[in-house]
């Protein structure tokens, strides 16, 4: 008997981060071009009813366990779908939640398996176990950076790498896509340059990186606090509230929509966040970005922009990838979602 569900989607939804509701956007768009529909799509997620309004699939309470168990035994498959899921740089929680969850997907009957993971750091036994028990049931394992495929190799798991997912949505700025830099378009030297900080536990690197953001008097005028989250827009509006930023405005982007308009009119980027790194690629904005993780370390050097460690901010650069990345991205991610969904059961 066929199960109502061909995948039951996780990750870090519903919880206010764009890049995380970037990487569903893109997972689901691939599905769909690989012939899922809609009504056969379910999404575990802290905000059930944004995500169904948002990606039209139906969408479960993530914090409700007998519902979340009703949709694996409905579910063929479990999609981790994309993040930083198994890391414990703060607390094993995050590992033992999505280990959980693949354990009761194998109870259930419904196939494990994980696309753009950025795995680690694990400095613990229990997060080293729980991450290698959980995805060693996956019977695809994609990660999305060189660091990560490093970590999987010292748990013993065999893992494919492959780009960010929400590099595949490339084209929605309506730019020819990943154009090479001497292509890139003119902007006014006048435009606003974008800048993103976030919290990064307990260390100073938020207000070291403020500093040098404030030691540009060409560029100060001109910034634009750009928060992914609400954790971004806090800790932005209190460093320009201490003095440590410059006074500016400080945009929430909630959408792909938004990041399109946000982007469309700036000259530069600098910024700590992953995503916010992704849509300046996209945007072909030049980019500086702070290594806060070294999964920003590795999507900087895929694609040529310098990272700001410490002293003055280096000259922002556009990306160098090829005008073909869009397309190569959307035809890996769908190659990666064609043999999880039609793959035969196996385990790592």
């Amino acid at each position: 008997m066929s199960r109502r569900y061909r995948a039951a989607l996780t990750g870090y939804y519903g919880f206010g981060n764009l890049g995380d509701e970037l990487l569903a956007e893109a997972v689901i768009a691939s599905l769909l071009r690989c012939g899922v529909p809609r009504e056969r799509l379910v999404l575990f997620s802290a905000d059930p009813e944004d995500a169904r309004r948002r990606f039209g699939v139906d969408a479960v309470n993530r914090w409700k366990p007998a519902r979340v168990s009703e949709a694996l035994g409905q579910s063929e498959t479990l999609l981790f779908g994309g993040g930083g899921l198994f890391q414990d740089a703060t607390s094993p929680r995050s590992c033992f939640y999505y280990w959980a969850l693949a354990r009761l997907a194998q109870l259930r009957g419904a196939v494990p398996w994980a696309l753009g993971q950025s795995v680690g750091p694990l400095s613990t036994r229990a997060g080293r176990f729980l991450t290698r028990d959980a995805l060693k049931l996956c019977r695809v394992l994609q990660v999305r950076d060189k660091t990560s495929s490093a970590v999987c190799a010292s748990l013993g798991l065999s893992a494919e790498l492959g780009r960010d997912p929400v590099l595949s949505l490339g084209g929605v700025f309506g730019l020819p896509e990943f154009a090479p830099p001497q292509k890139a378009p003119v902007r006014e030297a006048a435009s606003r340059f974008l800048v993103n900080l976030r919290p990064c536990g307990a260390g100073d690197l938020p207000e070291r990186f403020a500093r040098a953001l404030s030691a540009e008097p060409d560029l100060a005028p001109r910034y634009a606090g750009v928060a992914l989250a609400e954790e971004d827009e806090r800790l932005m509006s209190d460093l320009v509230g201490r003095g440590c930023l410059p006074p500016m405005p400080i945009e929430r982007v909630r959408s792909l929509e938004d990041a399109v308009r946000v982007w469309s009119a700036a000259s530069g980027a600098a910024g700590m966040r992953l995503h916010f790194a992704v849509l300046s690629v996209m945007a072909r904005v030049p980019l500086a970005a702070v290594p806060y993780d070294p999964k920003i370390e590795s999507f900087a050097e895929a694609c040529g922009v310098p990272l700001w460690r410490c002293g003055a901010l280096p000259p922002p650069v556009p990306a160098a990838f090829p005008a073909s990345a869009g397309e190569e991205a959307r035809a890996e991610l769908d190659a990666f979602c064609r043999k999880g969904l039609y793959k035969s059961p196996s385990t790592r």
